[in-house]
């Protein structure tokens, strides 16, 4: 993600046994043990546990982190990798995300440390959520991801990988917009989930002969453009959109939208609505917490992003004394779940759990 998709001073620490930012690795090549699961608030529209373990098998999580690691291995045997990790997170405490993802050797360091855990955390929710995206497109699904790069195009082969298993995989229409040139990185990704992983020489032919790609070529067509997300004018988004219903997703972009601009954010989020039709759905996965707050006003007041964009779609604002009609139906909601990587998947470098607020809305 780029400028579009930013994170604050505490984004990419590791997460530890007592607090979010203790590290707690056990060995650099290996992902960090699971932690008991967190409680979490009752959720507003859905009941729901918090999610503690993906409903994807682990045997196709480790197949995507493969693909990471088959995609960019030089990066990952780099001796240069930890200084460029260095230089994005100081750019990223900075908010100098121009610099954080202005070069190709910043955006494949990013995809290689920071877009797996995403990746996992993105297509567990995919899945989870299958249920409410059956009403959509059964043939080919469109996707348009705001602020979308590398971990979003993993996300949703994988996804779709698991749901083939049980023949309910559509094709994907996949479209990323953000500021930061992710296109090459995307590519090679891309190309990647549709090539069979490469195989030891000494590999038995039997090996050779179950040997394939993690998804089916062609059956997702990626697309990615280079916008910046809060300049889109209104003919631009219904473009983006077209003319039927599908699926958008704000993953860890919207509250550095509000961070940015909340005039311009509202703007954003009035004319996506008048642009989209009914049966869109709308995902948004952000931080939980105080990270999730954002200054208003002169009186430096802060409210939290779950309630500025409620307040935009679900008409809770009144106009003339009467509350106004509702744009948008929240069928889903938590405001904090932990995504935990599971015991067994490999990687050469450690990764880290993750915790996360989640809302979908349809539109009406």
């Amino acid at each position: 993600m780029g400028k579009n998709g930013r994170f604050g001073k505490d984004y990419g620490k590791v997460v530890g046994k007592d607090s979010p930012s203790r590290p707690g690795w056990k060995g650099p090549g290996y992902v960090k043990k699971a932690e008991p699961p967190a409680k979490a608030k009752a959720p507003v529209a859905e009941s729901t546990k918090a999610a503690s373990e993906s409903m994807i098998p682990i045997e196709l999580q480790q197949l995507l982190l493969n693909i990471f690691r088959n995609t960019f291995p030089g990066v990952l045997t780099s001796g240069t990798l930890q200084p460029l990790l260095q230089d994005v997170k100081a750019a990223l405490y900075e908010r100098d995300f121009s610099r954080a993802f202005g070069k190709q050797e910043y955006l494949e360091a990013y995809s290689v440390r920071w877009s797996p855990s995403r990746a996992l955390c993105y297509s567990s929710i995919l899945v989870d959520l299958q249920k409410h995206m059956t009403e959509l497109n059964k043939s080919t699904l469109k996707v348009v991801c705001f602020g979308g790069g590398a971990a979003e195009v993993v996300a949703f082969a994988e996804a779709m990988a698991n749901l083939s298993m049980d023949d309910k995989g559509p094709e994907i229409d996949l479209l990323l917009v953000d500021t930061a040139q992710w296109g090459g990185v995307v590519q090679m990704l891309d190309q990647a989930l549709a090539t069979p992983p490469p195989l030891s020489k000494y590999a038995s032919s039997s090996a050779r002969e179950a040997n394939s790609s993690l998804i089916a070529p062609g059956s997702i067509v990626t697309t990615f453009r280079p916008d910046d997300v809060l300049g889109l004018s209104q003919s631009q988004l219904d473009d983006i959109v077209g003319k039927g219903p599908m699926l958008l997703t704000l993953l860890f972009t919207l509250n550095e939208l509000y961070t940015t601009s909340i005039g311009k954010t509202t703007a954003f989020i009035l004319n996506l609505t008048s642009s989209t039709k009914p049966g869109t759905l709308l995902l948004v996965v952000d931080s939980p917490g105080s990270y999730s707050e954002t200054v208003v006003g002169t009186e430096a007041k802060r409210y939290p992003m779950q309630w500025l964009l409620d307040h935009i779609l679900l008409g809770t604002e009144k106009t003339r004394g009467e509350e106004s009609a509702a744009n948008w139906l929240k069928v889903f909601s938590d405001d904090s779940r932990w995504f935990r990587l599971p015991d067994g998947l490999r990687y050469p470098i450690p990764l880290e759990n993750m915790r996360y607020q989640i809302s979908l809305y349809r539109r009406l």
